[in-house]
């Protein structure tokens, strides 16, 4: 009820309540305007708050999710724990738990080309990047090669486009290697933001020192403009984390547009070096060598499910030697080597959990996809005597003694022995297309979309990954917007029991593959030919199948030929890899390199 006195005068106001009590006779309340207005007032003040608080802290848009892309530098298969490794990494492998293990996902056999298949959805011949730029110069059949230049033909562009043109918050921190100039940089890419390391690797700490004496310093960038000194604290995978959480920050309240952000690490890449409390982590855990370690990694994996129990595991290389065969000082250096390269791999660890708890602070984590991929896999080859001039580069540059070894005027690699077991049951390694090579960890995690547990075991591309996060981000290309990586994201969603892909091909360094379901053809240097192998029983593949299969191997072979025609590639008639060991060149190549 109520009563409106003349102007001015006092407003009563009656508000009524009816409660059903016990029986059919309602009963009326009254409240008296005060305390009405008073609960009003409170309640007004508390959504405020709440308002103000969720606006600060909550970015969430149900209809598109925030992704987070995560690229290891040169990770092999076996160097998770969550892939059998003895390295302790709870926050990545919380993904996975969180999430789907991927077991049949292929990279690329090197950096920057299969950088390019990621960040375009293409083959890497299709965008310049047959191989690394640097090597390609250095091969006079490649020169004037489109597929081969370094440079993104005009039509190509980055996936990352069209998440800036869909209305997405776009930023990078990490390794670019994918061309200079205004051009080719991250802005030109779709990148919003970006602090990032324009070559294929560095220092990880503030000298920035460079990967060879023609390159002794690495350079640095912040949307596109320069760095001319890095803070005196950085280091490589620390920083990167900060600068992903900064840009975070810096979305402006207003602002709900969901993020796309990349975060491109340099870790476990060579030079292998740790913050000094650090150095130690792993003191005295790799001293039974090569064959021992290897030996647990392979045996977790069978257990977890990974590779088959009968599996046979390729031989170490003659060459190499036994572990046994090491005097004292040798077996020093290759422990520590080893030391070293697991401390990246858990330091990077405890900095992805750190933009995890980030996440989960601010109310995004739920509503983010994160992937967590490797670049490649494990580097094995003679980085230090046999790239460039390092043999004599690096020594005059750098302490190399056992005493420094780690520290940030120190530039050792990892080698062809930590290598196999960094790949596990897989032969070979980066630069290679043997599986250790190529095929290399991934994880999507988006809780409450993606099932947890799981792993996921259809055939599935580096190239893949646009079209997938496309899909998932509900982003629509323009019309000249070309990608030849197929989505998985029905795959991943568990909508669809069909492979991702029915084949795939590639080339780099003149080594040549082809993926059908189970079975992989691989070219032989050695032999000069193609061979055949079954990689759901034999992922190791020591065991050749062409006789059984020759249908099969012809269709493959066809295949290749398809591929690398419409591609630009260019079939070598030797293999042209880098850093290579002498008992390699000698079988692989008629001269050498």
């Amino acid at each position: 009820m109520l009563q409106d006195r003349a102007a001015g005068a006092d407003v009563t106001i009656n508000l009524y309540f009816i409660d059903i009590p016990i029986g059919n006779k309602p009963l009326i309340r009254t409240l008296s305007v005060s305390v009405v207005f008073k609960l009003l007032t409170f309640l007004l003040s508390f959504l405020l708050v709440a308002c103000s608080d969720s606006h600060q802290k909550l970015r969430v848009n149900t209809s598109r999710p925030n992704i987070l892309l995560i690229l290891a530098d040169d990770l092999g298969f076996s160097d998770l724990g969550v892939y059998g490794s003895e390295i302790p990494t709870p926050n990545i492998d919380s993904l996975a738990e969180s999430g789907t293990l991927l077991t049949n996902f292929y990279a690329n056999a090197t950096c920057a080309p299969s950088r390019s298949m990621l960040l375009s959805g293409m083959d890497s011949h299709s965008v310049g990047y047959g191989i690394n730029p640097s090597a390609a110069r250095r091969l006079p059949m490649l020169a004037g090669q489109p597929g081969y230049s370094g440079n993104w033909p005009a039509p190509i562009t980055s996936f990352v486009n069209q998440f800036s043109n869909s209305n997405y918050y776009t930023f990078m921190a990490g390794k670019w290697h994918q061309g200079s100039g205004p051009k080719a940089s991250p802005l030109a890419r779709g990148f919003q933001k970006a602090f990032y390391l324009l070559e294929g690797g560095a220092s990880h700490f503030s000298d920035a020192a460079g990967q060879t004496s023609a390159a002794p310093l690495a350079t640095y960038f912040e949307n596109d403009q320069p760095i001319s000194a890095l803070p005196s604290e950085f280091y490589s995978s620390r920083f990167y984390v900060s600068k992903i959480i900064d840009y975070l920050e810096q979305q402006k309240p207003d602002d709900d547009r969901p993020f796309f952000g990349y975060l491109a690490f340099t870790a476990p890449h060579w030079p292998l070096q740790v913050p000094d409390d650090w150095l130690n982590r792993f003191a005295g855990q790799y001293d039974e060598g090569w064959e021992a370690t290897r030996s647990r990694r392979i045996e977790a994996a069978k257990q977890k499910g990974l590779i088959p129990f009968n599996t046979i595991i390729p031989p170490f290389p003659q060459a190499l030697g036994r572990w046994s065969e090491l005097d004292l000082e040798q077996q020093a250096r290759e422990a520590r080597r080893m030391e070293l390269y697991a401390s990246m791999i858990a330091y990077m660890d405890q900095q992805v959990g750190r933009l995890i708890e980030h996440l989960k602070a601010s109310n995004q984590y739920k509503n983010t996809l994160i992937v967590f991929l490797s670049d490649n896999g494990p580097e094995g080859n003679d980085i230090e005597l046999g790239l460039a001039d390092n043999q004599d580069w690096l020594p005059a540059r750098f302490n190399q003694s056992l005493a420094n070894m780690g520290r940030s005027n120190s530039y050792v690699t990892f080698s062809r022995g930590w290598a196999h077991v960094s790949a596990g049951a897989l032969s070979q390694y980066k630069s290679f297309l043997g599986e250790g090579g190529v095929r290399v960890p991934a994880i999507f995690s988006y809780p409450d979309h993606i099932e947890s547990s799981r792993q996921f075991r259809s055939l599935m591309s580096m190239m893949d990954i646009a079209p997938t996060l496309m899909d998932f981000g509900k982003v629509t290309a323009n019309q000249q917007f070309i990608m030849q990586g197929q989505s998985a994201t029905r795959q991943l969603l568990n909508e669809a029991d069909v492979p991702v892909r029915p084949h795939l091909a590639m080339e780099t360094y003149g080594n040549k593959a082809v993926w059908k379901e189970s079975l992989k053809l691989l070219w032989d240097w050695q032999d000069r030919g193609w061979n055949l192998y079954d990689l759901a029983t034999d992922p190791g593949e020591t065991a050749e199948l062409g006789d059984q299969y020759p249908n099969e191997k012809a269709e493959m072979i066809e295949i290749f030929d398809k591929f690398a025609a419409a591609n630009g590639v260019v079939v070598l008639q030797d293999e042209v890899g880098y850093a290579r060991y002498a008992d390699q060149i000698d079988s692989y190549s008629a001269a050498r390199r």
